[in-house]
């Protein structure tokens, strides 16, 4: 056990999906060409002023009520003076002295423990541009100068690199079924910045280092770990810790060094003198709702006795999990089984968006199963149809001859007609049933061309060879 406490506290910049920009009209997207989605406020021409975004201000009052936080019932923005290539005013619009949230929590589990970590404060705040750094120097793309972003500090409460790492993917989940976000690491629209020291037990704090823009959850769990390790050997050896910038590199599996601070910056902050302060009506708050979140659908699933690995993957895939509870079929576990067989290799395939078959198809198709009208394979076999055609579930039905036998009499020639050829399967099923039950089923399923209802055909087959075994016997 380390004779160190490790102190971790991190920063989440969370770009938000709204349709425009912080404090413009420009575009707000990701994937469009490189400096097109740009207004004059963003590139700070004279005269221009900044518009405050109303959908901006509602999804941070959703994330602060996601995290039980304090919302205040004022917006105020402050200016940090900020300058670098990447904001073309030379000043950042954010919210310094009052954050829009303060005060909250969040709480999950790590390996069946609770872990609850508090939250000092979010605030909003425009995105700077895009660095692109190059062999041939350094380019900058303006589609994202002035994205709005939540900024989620947490109190320097951590204790490893598992704990910092599962933090952040909770935050990343309650942003995506919040749908204020798709707060993808890899993508940037989620970046945290890791503070990092330690402290010899009953001592004051260490020196923190900095790691910056980390790029997945693994990642985030190395650089930690890593930095944790290096720490204690300096300190082991009597080194000083020196206040540092690093970043996680990929390819090596290391934190490197990208600069040294001999202290805190002074952005010379004071409030936006070209944003009035924006009051907000009590109602106005109290009616901002929240959906289902991660953990409240966790209970309704396993309620609902659906297999641990299904839950976990409805959990981390929003738009299945909400297709899936759409669909009305009581029994619920059944709908699990028939979903990720039958359903998921499609949406895998081809997305939801671009499904054939509907929920009511699937809600029809597990009915007529219940209700012994067609066997298990004809279900499967009627979701590869309707994925191919544009057809109803009772087009295709009629169109490929689908039903299930329920004749007695047909059944019973068939089973009749085998054991009267083979009259060695008697015997042979003392000893070897499954194999004898196995030959006639598929003779009944072979004859009926698939049609035959197996329960009903395998229990004909049971009380028939039964029945000859016992009379033989008499």
């Amino acid at each position: 056990m380390s004779k160190y406490n490790v102190v971790i506290g991190i920063e989440i910049h969370l770009e938000l999906n709204t349709q425009t920009k912080m404090f413009s009209p420009a575009k707000n997207s990701f994937h469009s060409s490189p400096n097109t989605n740009i207004d004059l406020i963003d590139l700070a021409y004279p005269g221009t002023l900044p518009l405050v975004n109303k959908e901006s201000i509602i999804k941070a009052i959703k994330l602060a009520k996601a995290l039980k936080m304090e919302i205040d019932n004022e917006i105020h923005f402050d200016r940090k003076n900020y300058f670098y290539p990447d904001l073309p005013k030379g000043f950042q619009i954010t919210q310094q002295f009052r954050p829009i949230g303060k005060n909250g929590k969040i709480s999950f589990k790590i390996n069946d423990n609770d872990s609850e970590i508090s939250i000092e404060r979010i605030h909003l705040e425009e995105d700077t541009a895009k660095q692109i750094h190059t062999t041939d120097g350094t380019f900058l793309d303006y589609n994202r100068a002035g994205v709005p972003l939540i900024e989620i500090v947490s109190n320097p409460v951590i204790s490893s690199g598992e704990q910092a790492a599962k933090y952040v993917e909770n935050i990343a989940k309650i942003s995506k079924y919040l749908n204020i976000s798709d707060a993808k690491l890899e993508e940037g629209s989620l970046r945290a910045d890791i503070n990092i020291s330690l402290n010899e037990k009953g001592k004051p704090f260490g020196t923190k280092v900095e790691i910056k823009n980390i790029n997945s959850l693994s990642n985030i769990k190395k650089a930690i770990e890593l930095e944790i390790k290096e720490q204690e050997q300096k300190l082991d050896n009597g080194e000083k810790i020196l206040q540092q910038t690093k970043r996680f590199d990929d390819n090596l599996q290391q934190n490197i060094v990208m600069r040294e601070k001999t202290g805190a910056i002074d952005y010379r902050y004071f409030p936006e003198p070209n944003i009035p302060v924006i009051k907000l009506e009590k109602d106005f708050i109290e009616n901002i709702q929240l959906p289902k979140l991660h953990w409240e659908w966790e209970e309704e699933l396993k309620s609902w006795k659906i297999k641990e690995n299904y839950i976990e993957q409805l959990l981390n895939n929003i738009d299945w999990l909400l297709f899936f509870s759409k669909i009305t079929f009581p029994d619920k576990e059944k709908v699990s089984k028939f979903f990720f067989s039958e359903i998921v290799p499609y949406i895998k395939e081809k997305g939801i968006e671009k499904l054939n078959i509907q929920i009511n198809d699937i809600e029809n198709i597990l009915l007529l199963e219940q209700e012994g009208k067609i066997s298990s394979k004809q279900s499967k076999e009627l979701v590869s149809y309707k994925e191919n055609e544009n057809l109803s579930i009772e087009e295709l039905i009629k169109k490929y001859n689908i039903i299930q036998i329920d004749n007695d009499s047909l059944i019973y020639e068939i089973i009749d007609k085998h054991i009267l050829n083979n009259p060695e399967l008697l015997n042979e099923y003392i000893n070897r049933p499954e194999r004898v039950m196995k030959f006639l089923l598929g003779q009944i399923m072979k004859e009926t061309k698939g049609q035959a209802n197996p329960q009903k055909a395998n229990k004909m087959t049971l009380e028939y060879i039964e029945n000859k075994i016992k009379g033989k016997n008499e």
